[in-house]
């Protein structure tokens, strides 16, 4: 009995070290107090300005398409780019593939590698009875412009092509070839990137110093507890999977129901397959960088569970997925059971139903890897498992490079009350086509977006505020004009 006693009070104090160390360490984490933001660079009326120049894009309806199809309302669209940015249609060179738009700008030094701003022109279709506006029409309400599109994408095609305006306005050659390439087909994981990557590639260019596409943005309360907001920049995305699972048996009528169906027999799969989450949970050196970064912004409280990831990581792994459902998605694969069918109608049992499984697959479980956890569980109801669509996480980006260094001193200029740190993007984009062709693959909006505005994108009544609009073309601007190529 002593010795248990003897064991339990070394256990303690070794506890009570631990605890020291990190609370002391917690203790000089604290970051710098934020600075204040810049002001405004726009006068009211030129906000509104803006906003009215930005609805004129979002009112056409430029729902996804592919070659072949309709394209008229894509036209449209273009028309309207070159009546809103005509020096980019007079001096920039234009590539329509028809599936995507390209644009180079020819810069000083074609020996340099050239950098590429990325957009998707096509938008998610609508329901519009849950708009409280016209979902393309462009309204301009307290501040924000609303519409589908204002957030997801086209915010980054319109800003980046007025920073490129403003610039052959004051006669600016930059250093080294821009490009910019905006599909059409984007949300539905169509051809528009790829064929663009293929006709680069056709053209000789292999390489680009950086691609910026769409991805993480500079967010209002991204975790609870930090200070001030922070610049979510992505560096890789996760893979995506779609399985369909389907169960088999004897249908009939639904007066007289078996004990297990074979709705009963996915329903309890699903339900199994939630409550026990066995896909892999893993903290890789990326995510472990994001929340020691947020740590140093937070209250005591988090900074030392956040700052001392050396102790608390098997804490996190277990409570941050159900606390922070976002975060939690970097720690690995997710599964979200997204679509059913059954019988066609009311009264009778379906002799063949499925579900599909959603999974967006992590950097330390590939695809294969993450089905095979999903088919041990479904073979256990007797369901099969077919994989109609699957692709691989993408390569992660370097943070240590010249680009990645130089993107953060530009947050620090334009952004001087917003943190920075790399983030993994749970989403799919154009970006992972060209993923093999730089080492530095970034996935970021530059334009403060809060929670409300997130959770609007590909839902109703999708806004952005005039003054992060504007913000973000001062962005693209400042970026580009101080832009210095690698020797």
């Amino acid at each position: 009995m002593k010795l248990v006693v003897r064991i339990l009070l070394v256990l303690l104090a070794v506890l009570a070290v631990l605890l020291v160390l990190a609370a002391v360490r917690a203790l000089l984490l604290k970051a710098e107090p934020a600075r204040a933001p810049r002001q405004p660079s726009r006068t009211p009326a030129e906000l509104e300005q803006l906003g009215q120049d930005f609805a004129r894009m979002i009112q056409v309806e430029t729902l996804s398409r592919n070659s072949g199809e309709d394209l008229s309302q894509f036209q449209r669209l273009h028309a309207v780019m070159k009546e809103l940015f005509p020096l980019c249609a007079q001096q920039l060179e234009q590539i329509d593939l028809g599936d995507a738009l390209l644009y180079h700008w020819q810069g000083r030094d074609a020996s340099k590698l050239p950098i590429l701003l990325m957009g998707h022109q096509d938008v998610v279709p609508v329901n519009p009875q849950g708009w409280r506006v016209p979902p393309f029409g462009g309204e301009i309400h307290e501040g924000s412009i609303y519409g589908r599109g204002t957030s997801d994408d086209k915010c980054a095609i319109f800003c980046e092509m007025r920073a490129v305006e403003n610039l052959l306005k004051q006669g600016f050659v930059p250093p080294c070839d821009v490009w910019l390439a905006y599909s059409i087909n984007e949300e539905t994981s169509g051809h528009g990137a790829p064929h663009a990557v293929q006709w680069f590639r056709e053209h000789g260019i292999e390489r680009f110093a950086m691609t910026w596409d769409e991805g993480g943005a500079i967010v209002e309360n991204v975790m609870p507890g930090v200070d001030r907001p922070f610049a979510m920049v992505g560096i890789a995305e996760k893979g995506y999977v779609n399985v369909k699972i389907t169960a088999r048996g004897a249908g009939g009528h639904s007066s007289a129901p078996p004990r297990q169906t074979t709705v009963t027999r996915l329903a309890a799969f699903m339900t199994e397959f939630n409550r026990k989450q066995p896909l892999e949970r893993k903290m890789i050196p990326e995510v472990r960088q994001m929340l020691e970064n947020l740590a140093t912004c937070c209250g005591f409280g988090m900074r030392l569970v956040l700052g001392n990831l050396w102790l608390f990581q098997p804490l996190l792994l277990k409570v941050l997925p159900g606390a922070v459902p976002q975060a939690g998605a970097l720690l690995g694969t997710t599964c979200a059971f997204t679509m059913m069918h059954g019988s066609e109608a009311p009264n009778v049992i379906p002799g063949e139903a499925y579900v599909i499984a959603n999974l967006r697959t992590g950097f330390t479980q590939d695809a294969a890897a993450s089905v095979a956890v999903l088919k041990q569980y479904a073979a256990k109801y007797d369901l099969d498992c077919e994989v109609p669509e699957a692709r691989e996480a993408t390569p992660i980006s370097h943070t240590d490079s010249a680009v990645f260094r130089y993107l953060k001193q530009c947050i620090a200029e334009r952004y001087p009350d917003c943190g920075v740190t790399p983030y993994l993007t749970t989403g799919g984009t154009d970006a992972r086509s060209y993923a093999d062709m730089t080492d530095a693959c970034i996935r970021w909006y530059p334009f403060r977006l809060s929670g409300k505005e997130l959770g609007a994108m590909h839902a109703d009544n999708e806004s952005i505020r005039l003054t992060s609009l504007s913000d973000g073309a001062d962005f693209y601007q400042y970026f580009l004009e101080h832009y210095v190529p690698e020797d």
